[in-house]
């Protein structure tokens, strides 16, 4: 898919390399959210991540940033992570990415945020439960 597309992934992990957290939800939290910003990407151009690392008061951030088609937030701010809600009429939307990547935070007390804006991208923030 990667490849297909030319998606552009630019990561930044300096800040913190390291994420105390289930690998498999790891694994499938990445998976979701580069496979969204690849399928909603805007017609005709080649898709751009952007995914960096923060620690702050030693509590670990994850920001994805694309610059897709967006969500109107107005219209979807309650049921963004809901089980089968869609927003595109993409083929291949089937509303389980971003509600499995809300709860394997939700359940393994994370927390993650959306900003997103029609043809200028979303950003996810997501932060991890602070490690003991």
């Amino acid at each position: 898919m990667l490849l297909d597309t030319k998606t552009n992934i630019f990561a930044d992990f300096a800040d913190e390399d390291v994420i105390v957290f289930n690998k498999a939800h790891l694994e499938s939290i990445f998976l979701n959210l580069i496979s969204n910003s690849i399928k909603y990407a805007k017609p005709n151009t080649y898709p751009q991540i952007n995914i960096r690392s923060r620690k702050v008061n030693g509590i670990v951030t994850l920001i994805f940033k694309d610059d897709g088609i967006g969500l109107d937030m107005e219209k979807v701010r309650g049921r963004i992570f809901g089980f089968n809600q869609t927003f595109h009429d993409n083929k291949d939307s089937k509303g389980i990415g971003l509600y499995l990547v809300y709860n394997h935070l939700i359940n393994l007390g994370g927390h993650i945020d959306i900003d997103s804006r029609v043809n200028e991208g979303t950003t996810f923030t997501i932060t991890f439960k602070k490690a003991i």
